[in-house]
């Protein structure tokens, strides 16, 4: 970022005008105007920028977090913010009618000689929106597209405004540049042995791929490669493949050097990109090349595999061409109503039988007759001369077969649709049989026919579509029918690219009641919280409490994850419960450079990876064990033989356990149906190709376990002398704060939540533990716990018309043996004392704070030289 004297000298090199210039500082020196949201289908976050010191919020993952990217890495981009302040458009709307529409711009960017406001939009969103706001949206000849009422009102202040589209930045290249992110935001050392190494092998051997290169030098980290290519010491076609297909991807010491092979090789063929679009047939097509074959996936109809050589002659004699992301179709609207109209075997066998000519033409053997072959062929160049597209001669016409004239009379049908319209898709949910009832009796009216019950049924059913159950039933009831999140390009991987570059987050109560470790009786059920890595599907934590989720089942997650990998992922996917949105879990993923991803609420289709994990765990592990709540689930059938309360015996420590054991050994290496292999052998594998990234390591230290502990309200505490700090209602003390210089400071505070008897205090420089002047009473207590003893004091203060609450030892030593009687605290006590072993077994002693030379070492007392004094009795 500019400091004041940098920016003024921008302003000064660029010739910025002072309005301008003013306009500009109020935008760097505000907060965003508005706070992203997660709706139906878009996928909102806050990505950590290094280059901005600060997160940036995005509303699409594969738009905005896209954009984001890019500006990271470029360096024509100085700085750039997020919701930066509302403008004001006015144009005239499609009905003619003047309209002044207050908008907020996705980001608002500076640049080496330019600054101006950026509009990062979907390019099919853009379709619809030039229809709906032809004088706010143009489609520019260049293929480019314009705002003019926001170049208007950015003009007015002296600075650009710009519609940005996905296609302007290739999901390959964006999914690389997010591989590299590591390398980029952290320096990654690379000694002068190592680079010479692989200059000098690429000077001998410019163009060999990843594979070779690893192959050659075996004992080079593949970090090495990454590092020099974040910092341009390397060169390779981020547009050509992905950087985990070590075999596609090829090293050249330069630019320049990959161009002059490119140039000695354009007498033959270009090689076919891994991920590419082309025209062909009169559609567009996504070609995704596997090894030797290529898939390719038509804007409509079914996919079929191509040789690589035949699509290559098809790109050579012109009857493919490669085009660019923003290209429109060709297909005719008449073309494109055909092809819908075709049920999936028509379109599927129209395929096959394209590839047969193909196959034919090139020469090869093929399995019909050549006069079946002949007549496909003769029936493709029909359909293309007709309609523009020769599959339409290759659909199978038996769908067409039989008399197609409908049995029913239009008057009855057209009132048939009326009633399912008006009595079945409202949400008074009338049955089938109620509706028909009424149709029958109305036709008897009109002297009209009307249908059987059976055909009523079957056009029922036909109408009834996801809209309809959210009419009857509403949106959640109609959301099992939506489709699932797929994507035709492929070009982003689902579900990421490596182990540790995404991850899903979510708590779930588990269907199990657990037993108190003193008494013997059930407490309650847990609530487990799972950290999951999306690529290898491997349980990276697992953490189980009695508490429900809340900030603090984040944090034993988080160090749980470090304490076992040494590092966190890249980004994570999380729901909207509070927890996520705290102040303190933002701060937490910025400090550690993680990405928010928010899926869009009450949508469990986009968080399939846990979700499925849930499930897995409870139908595999969960059901096995005594005291499981599946027959509570039908209280009317429970019976006193089956009652989870008579069967429950696990204790919450010995559960953990045996949890974490089918977690981390069972679960972690069996065969999972969407890999192939298990979760264990997928991340050896993904961590292989991606590189151990040991300069991304987070040593579990006291330095972590700080970062991860919350601070107050307010983050700060006031010093004052013989009394020390005040955090949570307790006063804490150290040595060091009867210090002169030291009392009256206002200083940062934390306090670990598990433990109230302790806090930590900024001072010199570095944390200092302090500990509660009470500190027999609430050691050992948690966070949850003190609070419901405060709300309780401060209602016993209440009724004594005591309006500033005092804490003192004896006061409230007796206070804590009142209240520790009654049911809801000691309820809360004993699950917290089930809980401290758990913890102390699952993360062991915490790493100790390095101490200062200022402060006194302790005295070390020999027993043996004490003075034996005569025994009392």
């Amino acid at each position: 970022m500019f400091t004041d004297e940098e920016f003024s000298a921008w302003c000064s090199h660029n010739e910025i005008g002072p309005e301008t210039k003013a306009y500009i500082e109020r935008i760097r020196s505000s907060q965003p105007v508005r706070k992203v949201r997660s709706r139906a289908s878009n996928v909102s976050g806050r990505y950590p920028s290094r280059k901005m010191g600060r997160t940036i919020q995005f509303e699409s993952q594969h738009v905005e977090l896209y954009g984001i990217y890019e500006m990271e890495y470029d360096d024509d981009v100085l700085e750039y913010y997020d919701q930066p302040i509302r403008i004001q458009l006015q144009y005239r709307a499609r009905s003619g009618r003047k309209t002044t529409q207050w908008h907020t711009p996705d980001f608002f960017v500076i640049r080496q000689s330019s600054a101006g406001f950026e509009e990062w939009k979907p390019v099919t969103a853009l379709e619809t929106l030039k229809v709906t706001m032809p004088e706010r949206y143009q489609h520019e000849p260049s293929g480019g597209w314009r705002c003019p009422p926001g170049i208007n009102a950015a003009q007015a202040h002296g600075v650009f405004y710009r519609i940005r589209t996905n296609a302007q930045v290739h999901p390959l290249v964006a999914q690389n540049l997010k591989f590299l992110q590591d390398f980029w935001i952290h320096v990654y050392e690379v000694t002068p042995e190592q680079e010479a190494q692989v200059l000098r092998l690429l000077t001998t051997a410019p163009g060999i791929t990843v594979r070779q290169l690893t192959s050659a030098c075996p004992d080079l980290p593949v970090d090495v490669l990454w590092a020099m290519l974040t910092d341009h010491r390397l060169f390779t076609d981020l547009f050509a493949s992905s950087l985990m297909q070590w075999d596609q991807v090829r090293l050249f010491r330069s630019q320049e050097e990959a161009e002059k092979a490119r140039e000695r090789t354009e007498s033959l063929a270009a090689p076919i990109p891994l991920f590419t679009r082309l025209s062909f047939d009169g559609r567009l097509w996504e070609a995704e090349k596997q090894g030797d074959q290529v898939v390719l996936r038509p804007e409509v109809g079914a996919a079929f595999t191509l040789s690589t050589t035949h699509l290559q002659q098809l790109l050579d004699t012109g009857a493919a061409t490669l085009v660019g992301e923003d290209t429109p179709s060709q297909l005719s609207e008449e073309a494109r109503t055909l092809m819908l109209g075709a049920g999936p075997t028509a379109l599927a066998a129209a395929s096959q039988r394209l590839s047969t000519i193909l196959a034919y033409l090139h020469g090869e053997s093929v399995s019909v007759t050549k006069r079946t072959v002949q007549n496909w062929l003769r029936s493709y160049r029909e359909a293309e001369r007709a309609y523009g597209c020769g599959s339409l001669g290759l659909l199978d016409k038996s769908a067409r077969r039989g008399n197609r004239v409908p049995r029913v009379d239009s008057a009855s049908k057209q009132l048939l649709e009326t009633f399912l319209r008006t009595h079945y898709a409202t949400p008074q949910a009338k049955r089938r049989s109620a509706v028909y009832a009424l149709y029958r009796d109305e036709c008897t009216k009109q002297h009209i026919s009307p249908v059987s019950q059976a055909t009523f049924y079957r056009e029922c059913a036909l109408f009834t579509t996801p809209q309809v159950t959210a009419a009857r039933h509403g949106k959640r009831a109609a959301y099992p029918d939506q489709p699932r999140m797929y994507y035709l390009d492929r070009t982003t991987p689902r579900h990421g690219d490596r182990p540790f570059a995404l991850a899903h987050l979510d708590h779930t109560e588990l269907d199990i009641l657990l037993v108190s470790s003193i008494t013997g009786k059930p407490l309650a059920k847990p609530y487990a919280t799972f950290l999951t890595d999306a690529y290898s599907r491997r349980l990276l934590a697992v953490h189980v409490s009695y508490e429900p989720p809340s900030y603090r089942s984040v944090m034993m997650a988080f160090r749980l994850c470090v304490q076992r990998y040494g590092r966190l992922p890249q980004e994570i996917v999380v729901d909207h419960g509070p927890e996520f949105g705290s102040i303190y879990f933002e701060a937490l993923l910025s400090q550690c450079f993680v990405t928010k991803i928010s899926r869009p609420p009450q949508q469990p289709h986009f968080g399939p990876v846990i979700e499925r994990i849930f499930g897995t765990t409870t139908s595999e592990f969960l059901n096995q064990l005594r005291g499981n709540t599946q027959a509570s689930k039908v209280p009317r059938q429970m019976t006193r033989e089956v009652d989870p309360k008579r069967l429950a015996i696990w204790t919450l420590e010995r559960f953990a356990a045996r949890l974490t054991e089918y977690i981390y050994e069972v679960y972690d290496v069996m065969e999972h149906p969407a890999l192939f292999m298990s979760p264990r052998e997928a991340y050896a594998q993904g961590m292989e190709l991606a590189g151990s990234r040991s300069h991304r390591v987070i040593a579990y230290s006291e330095a972590f376990l700080m970062q991860t502990r919350p601070t107050t309200r307010t983050g700060k505490a006031k010093i004052y002398r013989g009394r020390g700090i005040t955090v949570n209602g307790l006063q804490y003390w150290h040595e060091r704060m009867q210090a002169s210089d030291i009392a009256g400071q206002t200083v940062p505070v934390r306090f670990e939540p598990y433990d109230m008897g302790v806090t930590y205090a900024y001072i010199d420089g570095q944390w200092i533990e302090c500990i509660a002047d009470d500190y027999a009473q609430v050691h050992g207590r948690s966070e949850k716990e003190w609070n419901l003893i405060l709300d309780e004091w401060r209602e016993h203060q209440r009724q004594h018309a005591r309006k500033r609450v005092t804490l003192n030892g004896p006061l409230l030593a007796q206070f804590l043996q009142q209240v520790e009687q009654e049911e809801t605290f000691s309820l809360q006590h004993q699950r917290e004392y089930e809980e401290q072993t758990l913890r102390s077994a699952s993360l062991g002693p915490h790493p100790q704070l390095p101490r200062s030379d200022e402060i006194p070492p302790e005295i070390t007392i020999d027993l043996t030289n004490l003075r034996r004094l005569e025994e009392y009795r």
